[in-house]
């Protein structure tokens, strides 16, 4: 189960979920989110990268967002890509996000290996299932 508090997205805020990998595929299903200003709907803001731009990511991160510390910087947790950097990423490689807008009874997929993260927009309670896939053992190629 995790809880997470409300964000905002903008370029000086990190979201709820830094960028990161899971090693299996998941399923996120938001069961509640607590009303936005003016009693709009809650929701997430999910940004999922395709598997394929995984070392293209990490070149971004290494050679222009600051990154400096060894070892891998999807893998650490530690950076979350604001709009500037979102918007850096697409004109500098190409490479964009698949962006989605959960609502509460939503679930959202996460094949394993794809690179996301969340900014929580309000308080939310999602319980998240990992998926156990049967698969023919070979890794998918990428920034692990």
């Amino acid at each position: 189960m995790y809880i997470a508090y409300g964000s905002v997205q903008d370029n000086s805020h990190h979201g709820s979920t830094k960028l990161h990998t899971d090693l299996t595929d998941a399923v996120n299903i938001m069961v509640w989110a607590a009303a936005r200003q003016q009693g709009q709907q809650g929701h997430a803001l999910w940004h999922i990268f395709p598997q394929a731009a995984s070392p293209v990511i990490c070149d971004y991160l290494k050679n222009h967002a600051g990154y400096s510390e060894s070892g891998n910087p999807i893998h650490s947790q530690s950076i979350y890509f604001t709009p500037a950097m979102l918007d850096d990423l697409a004109t500098r490689y190409g490479v964009r996000a698949f962006t989605i807008y959960q609502q509460p009874g939503e679930a959202i997929y996460i094949p394993a290996g794809c690179a996301h993260q969340v900014c929580t927009l309000v308080h939310r309670l999602n319980p998240p299932r990992e998926l156990t896939i049967i698969t023919t053992g070979k890794q998918p190629d990428g920034c692990y």
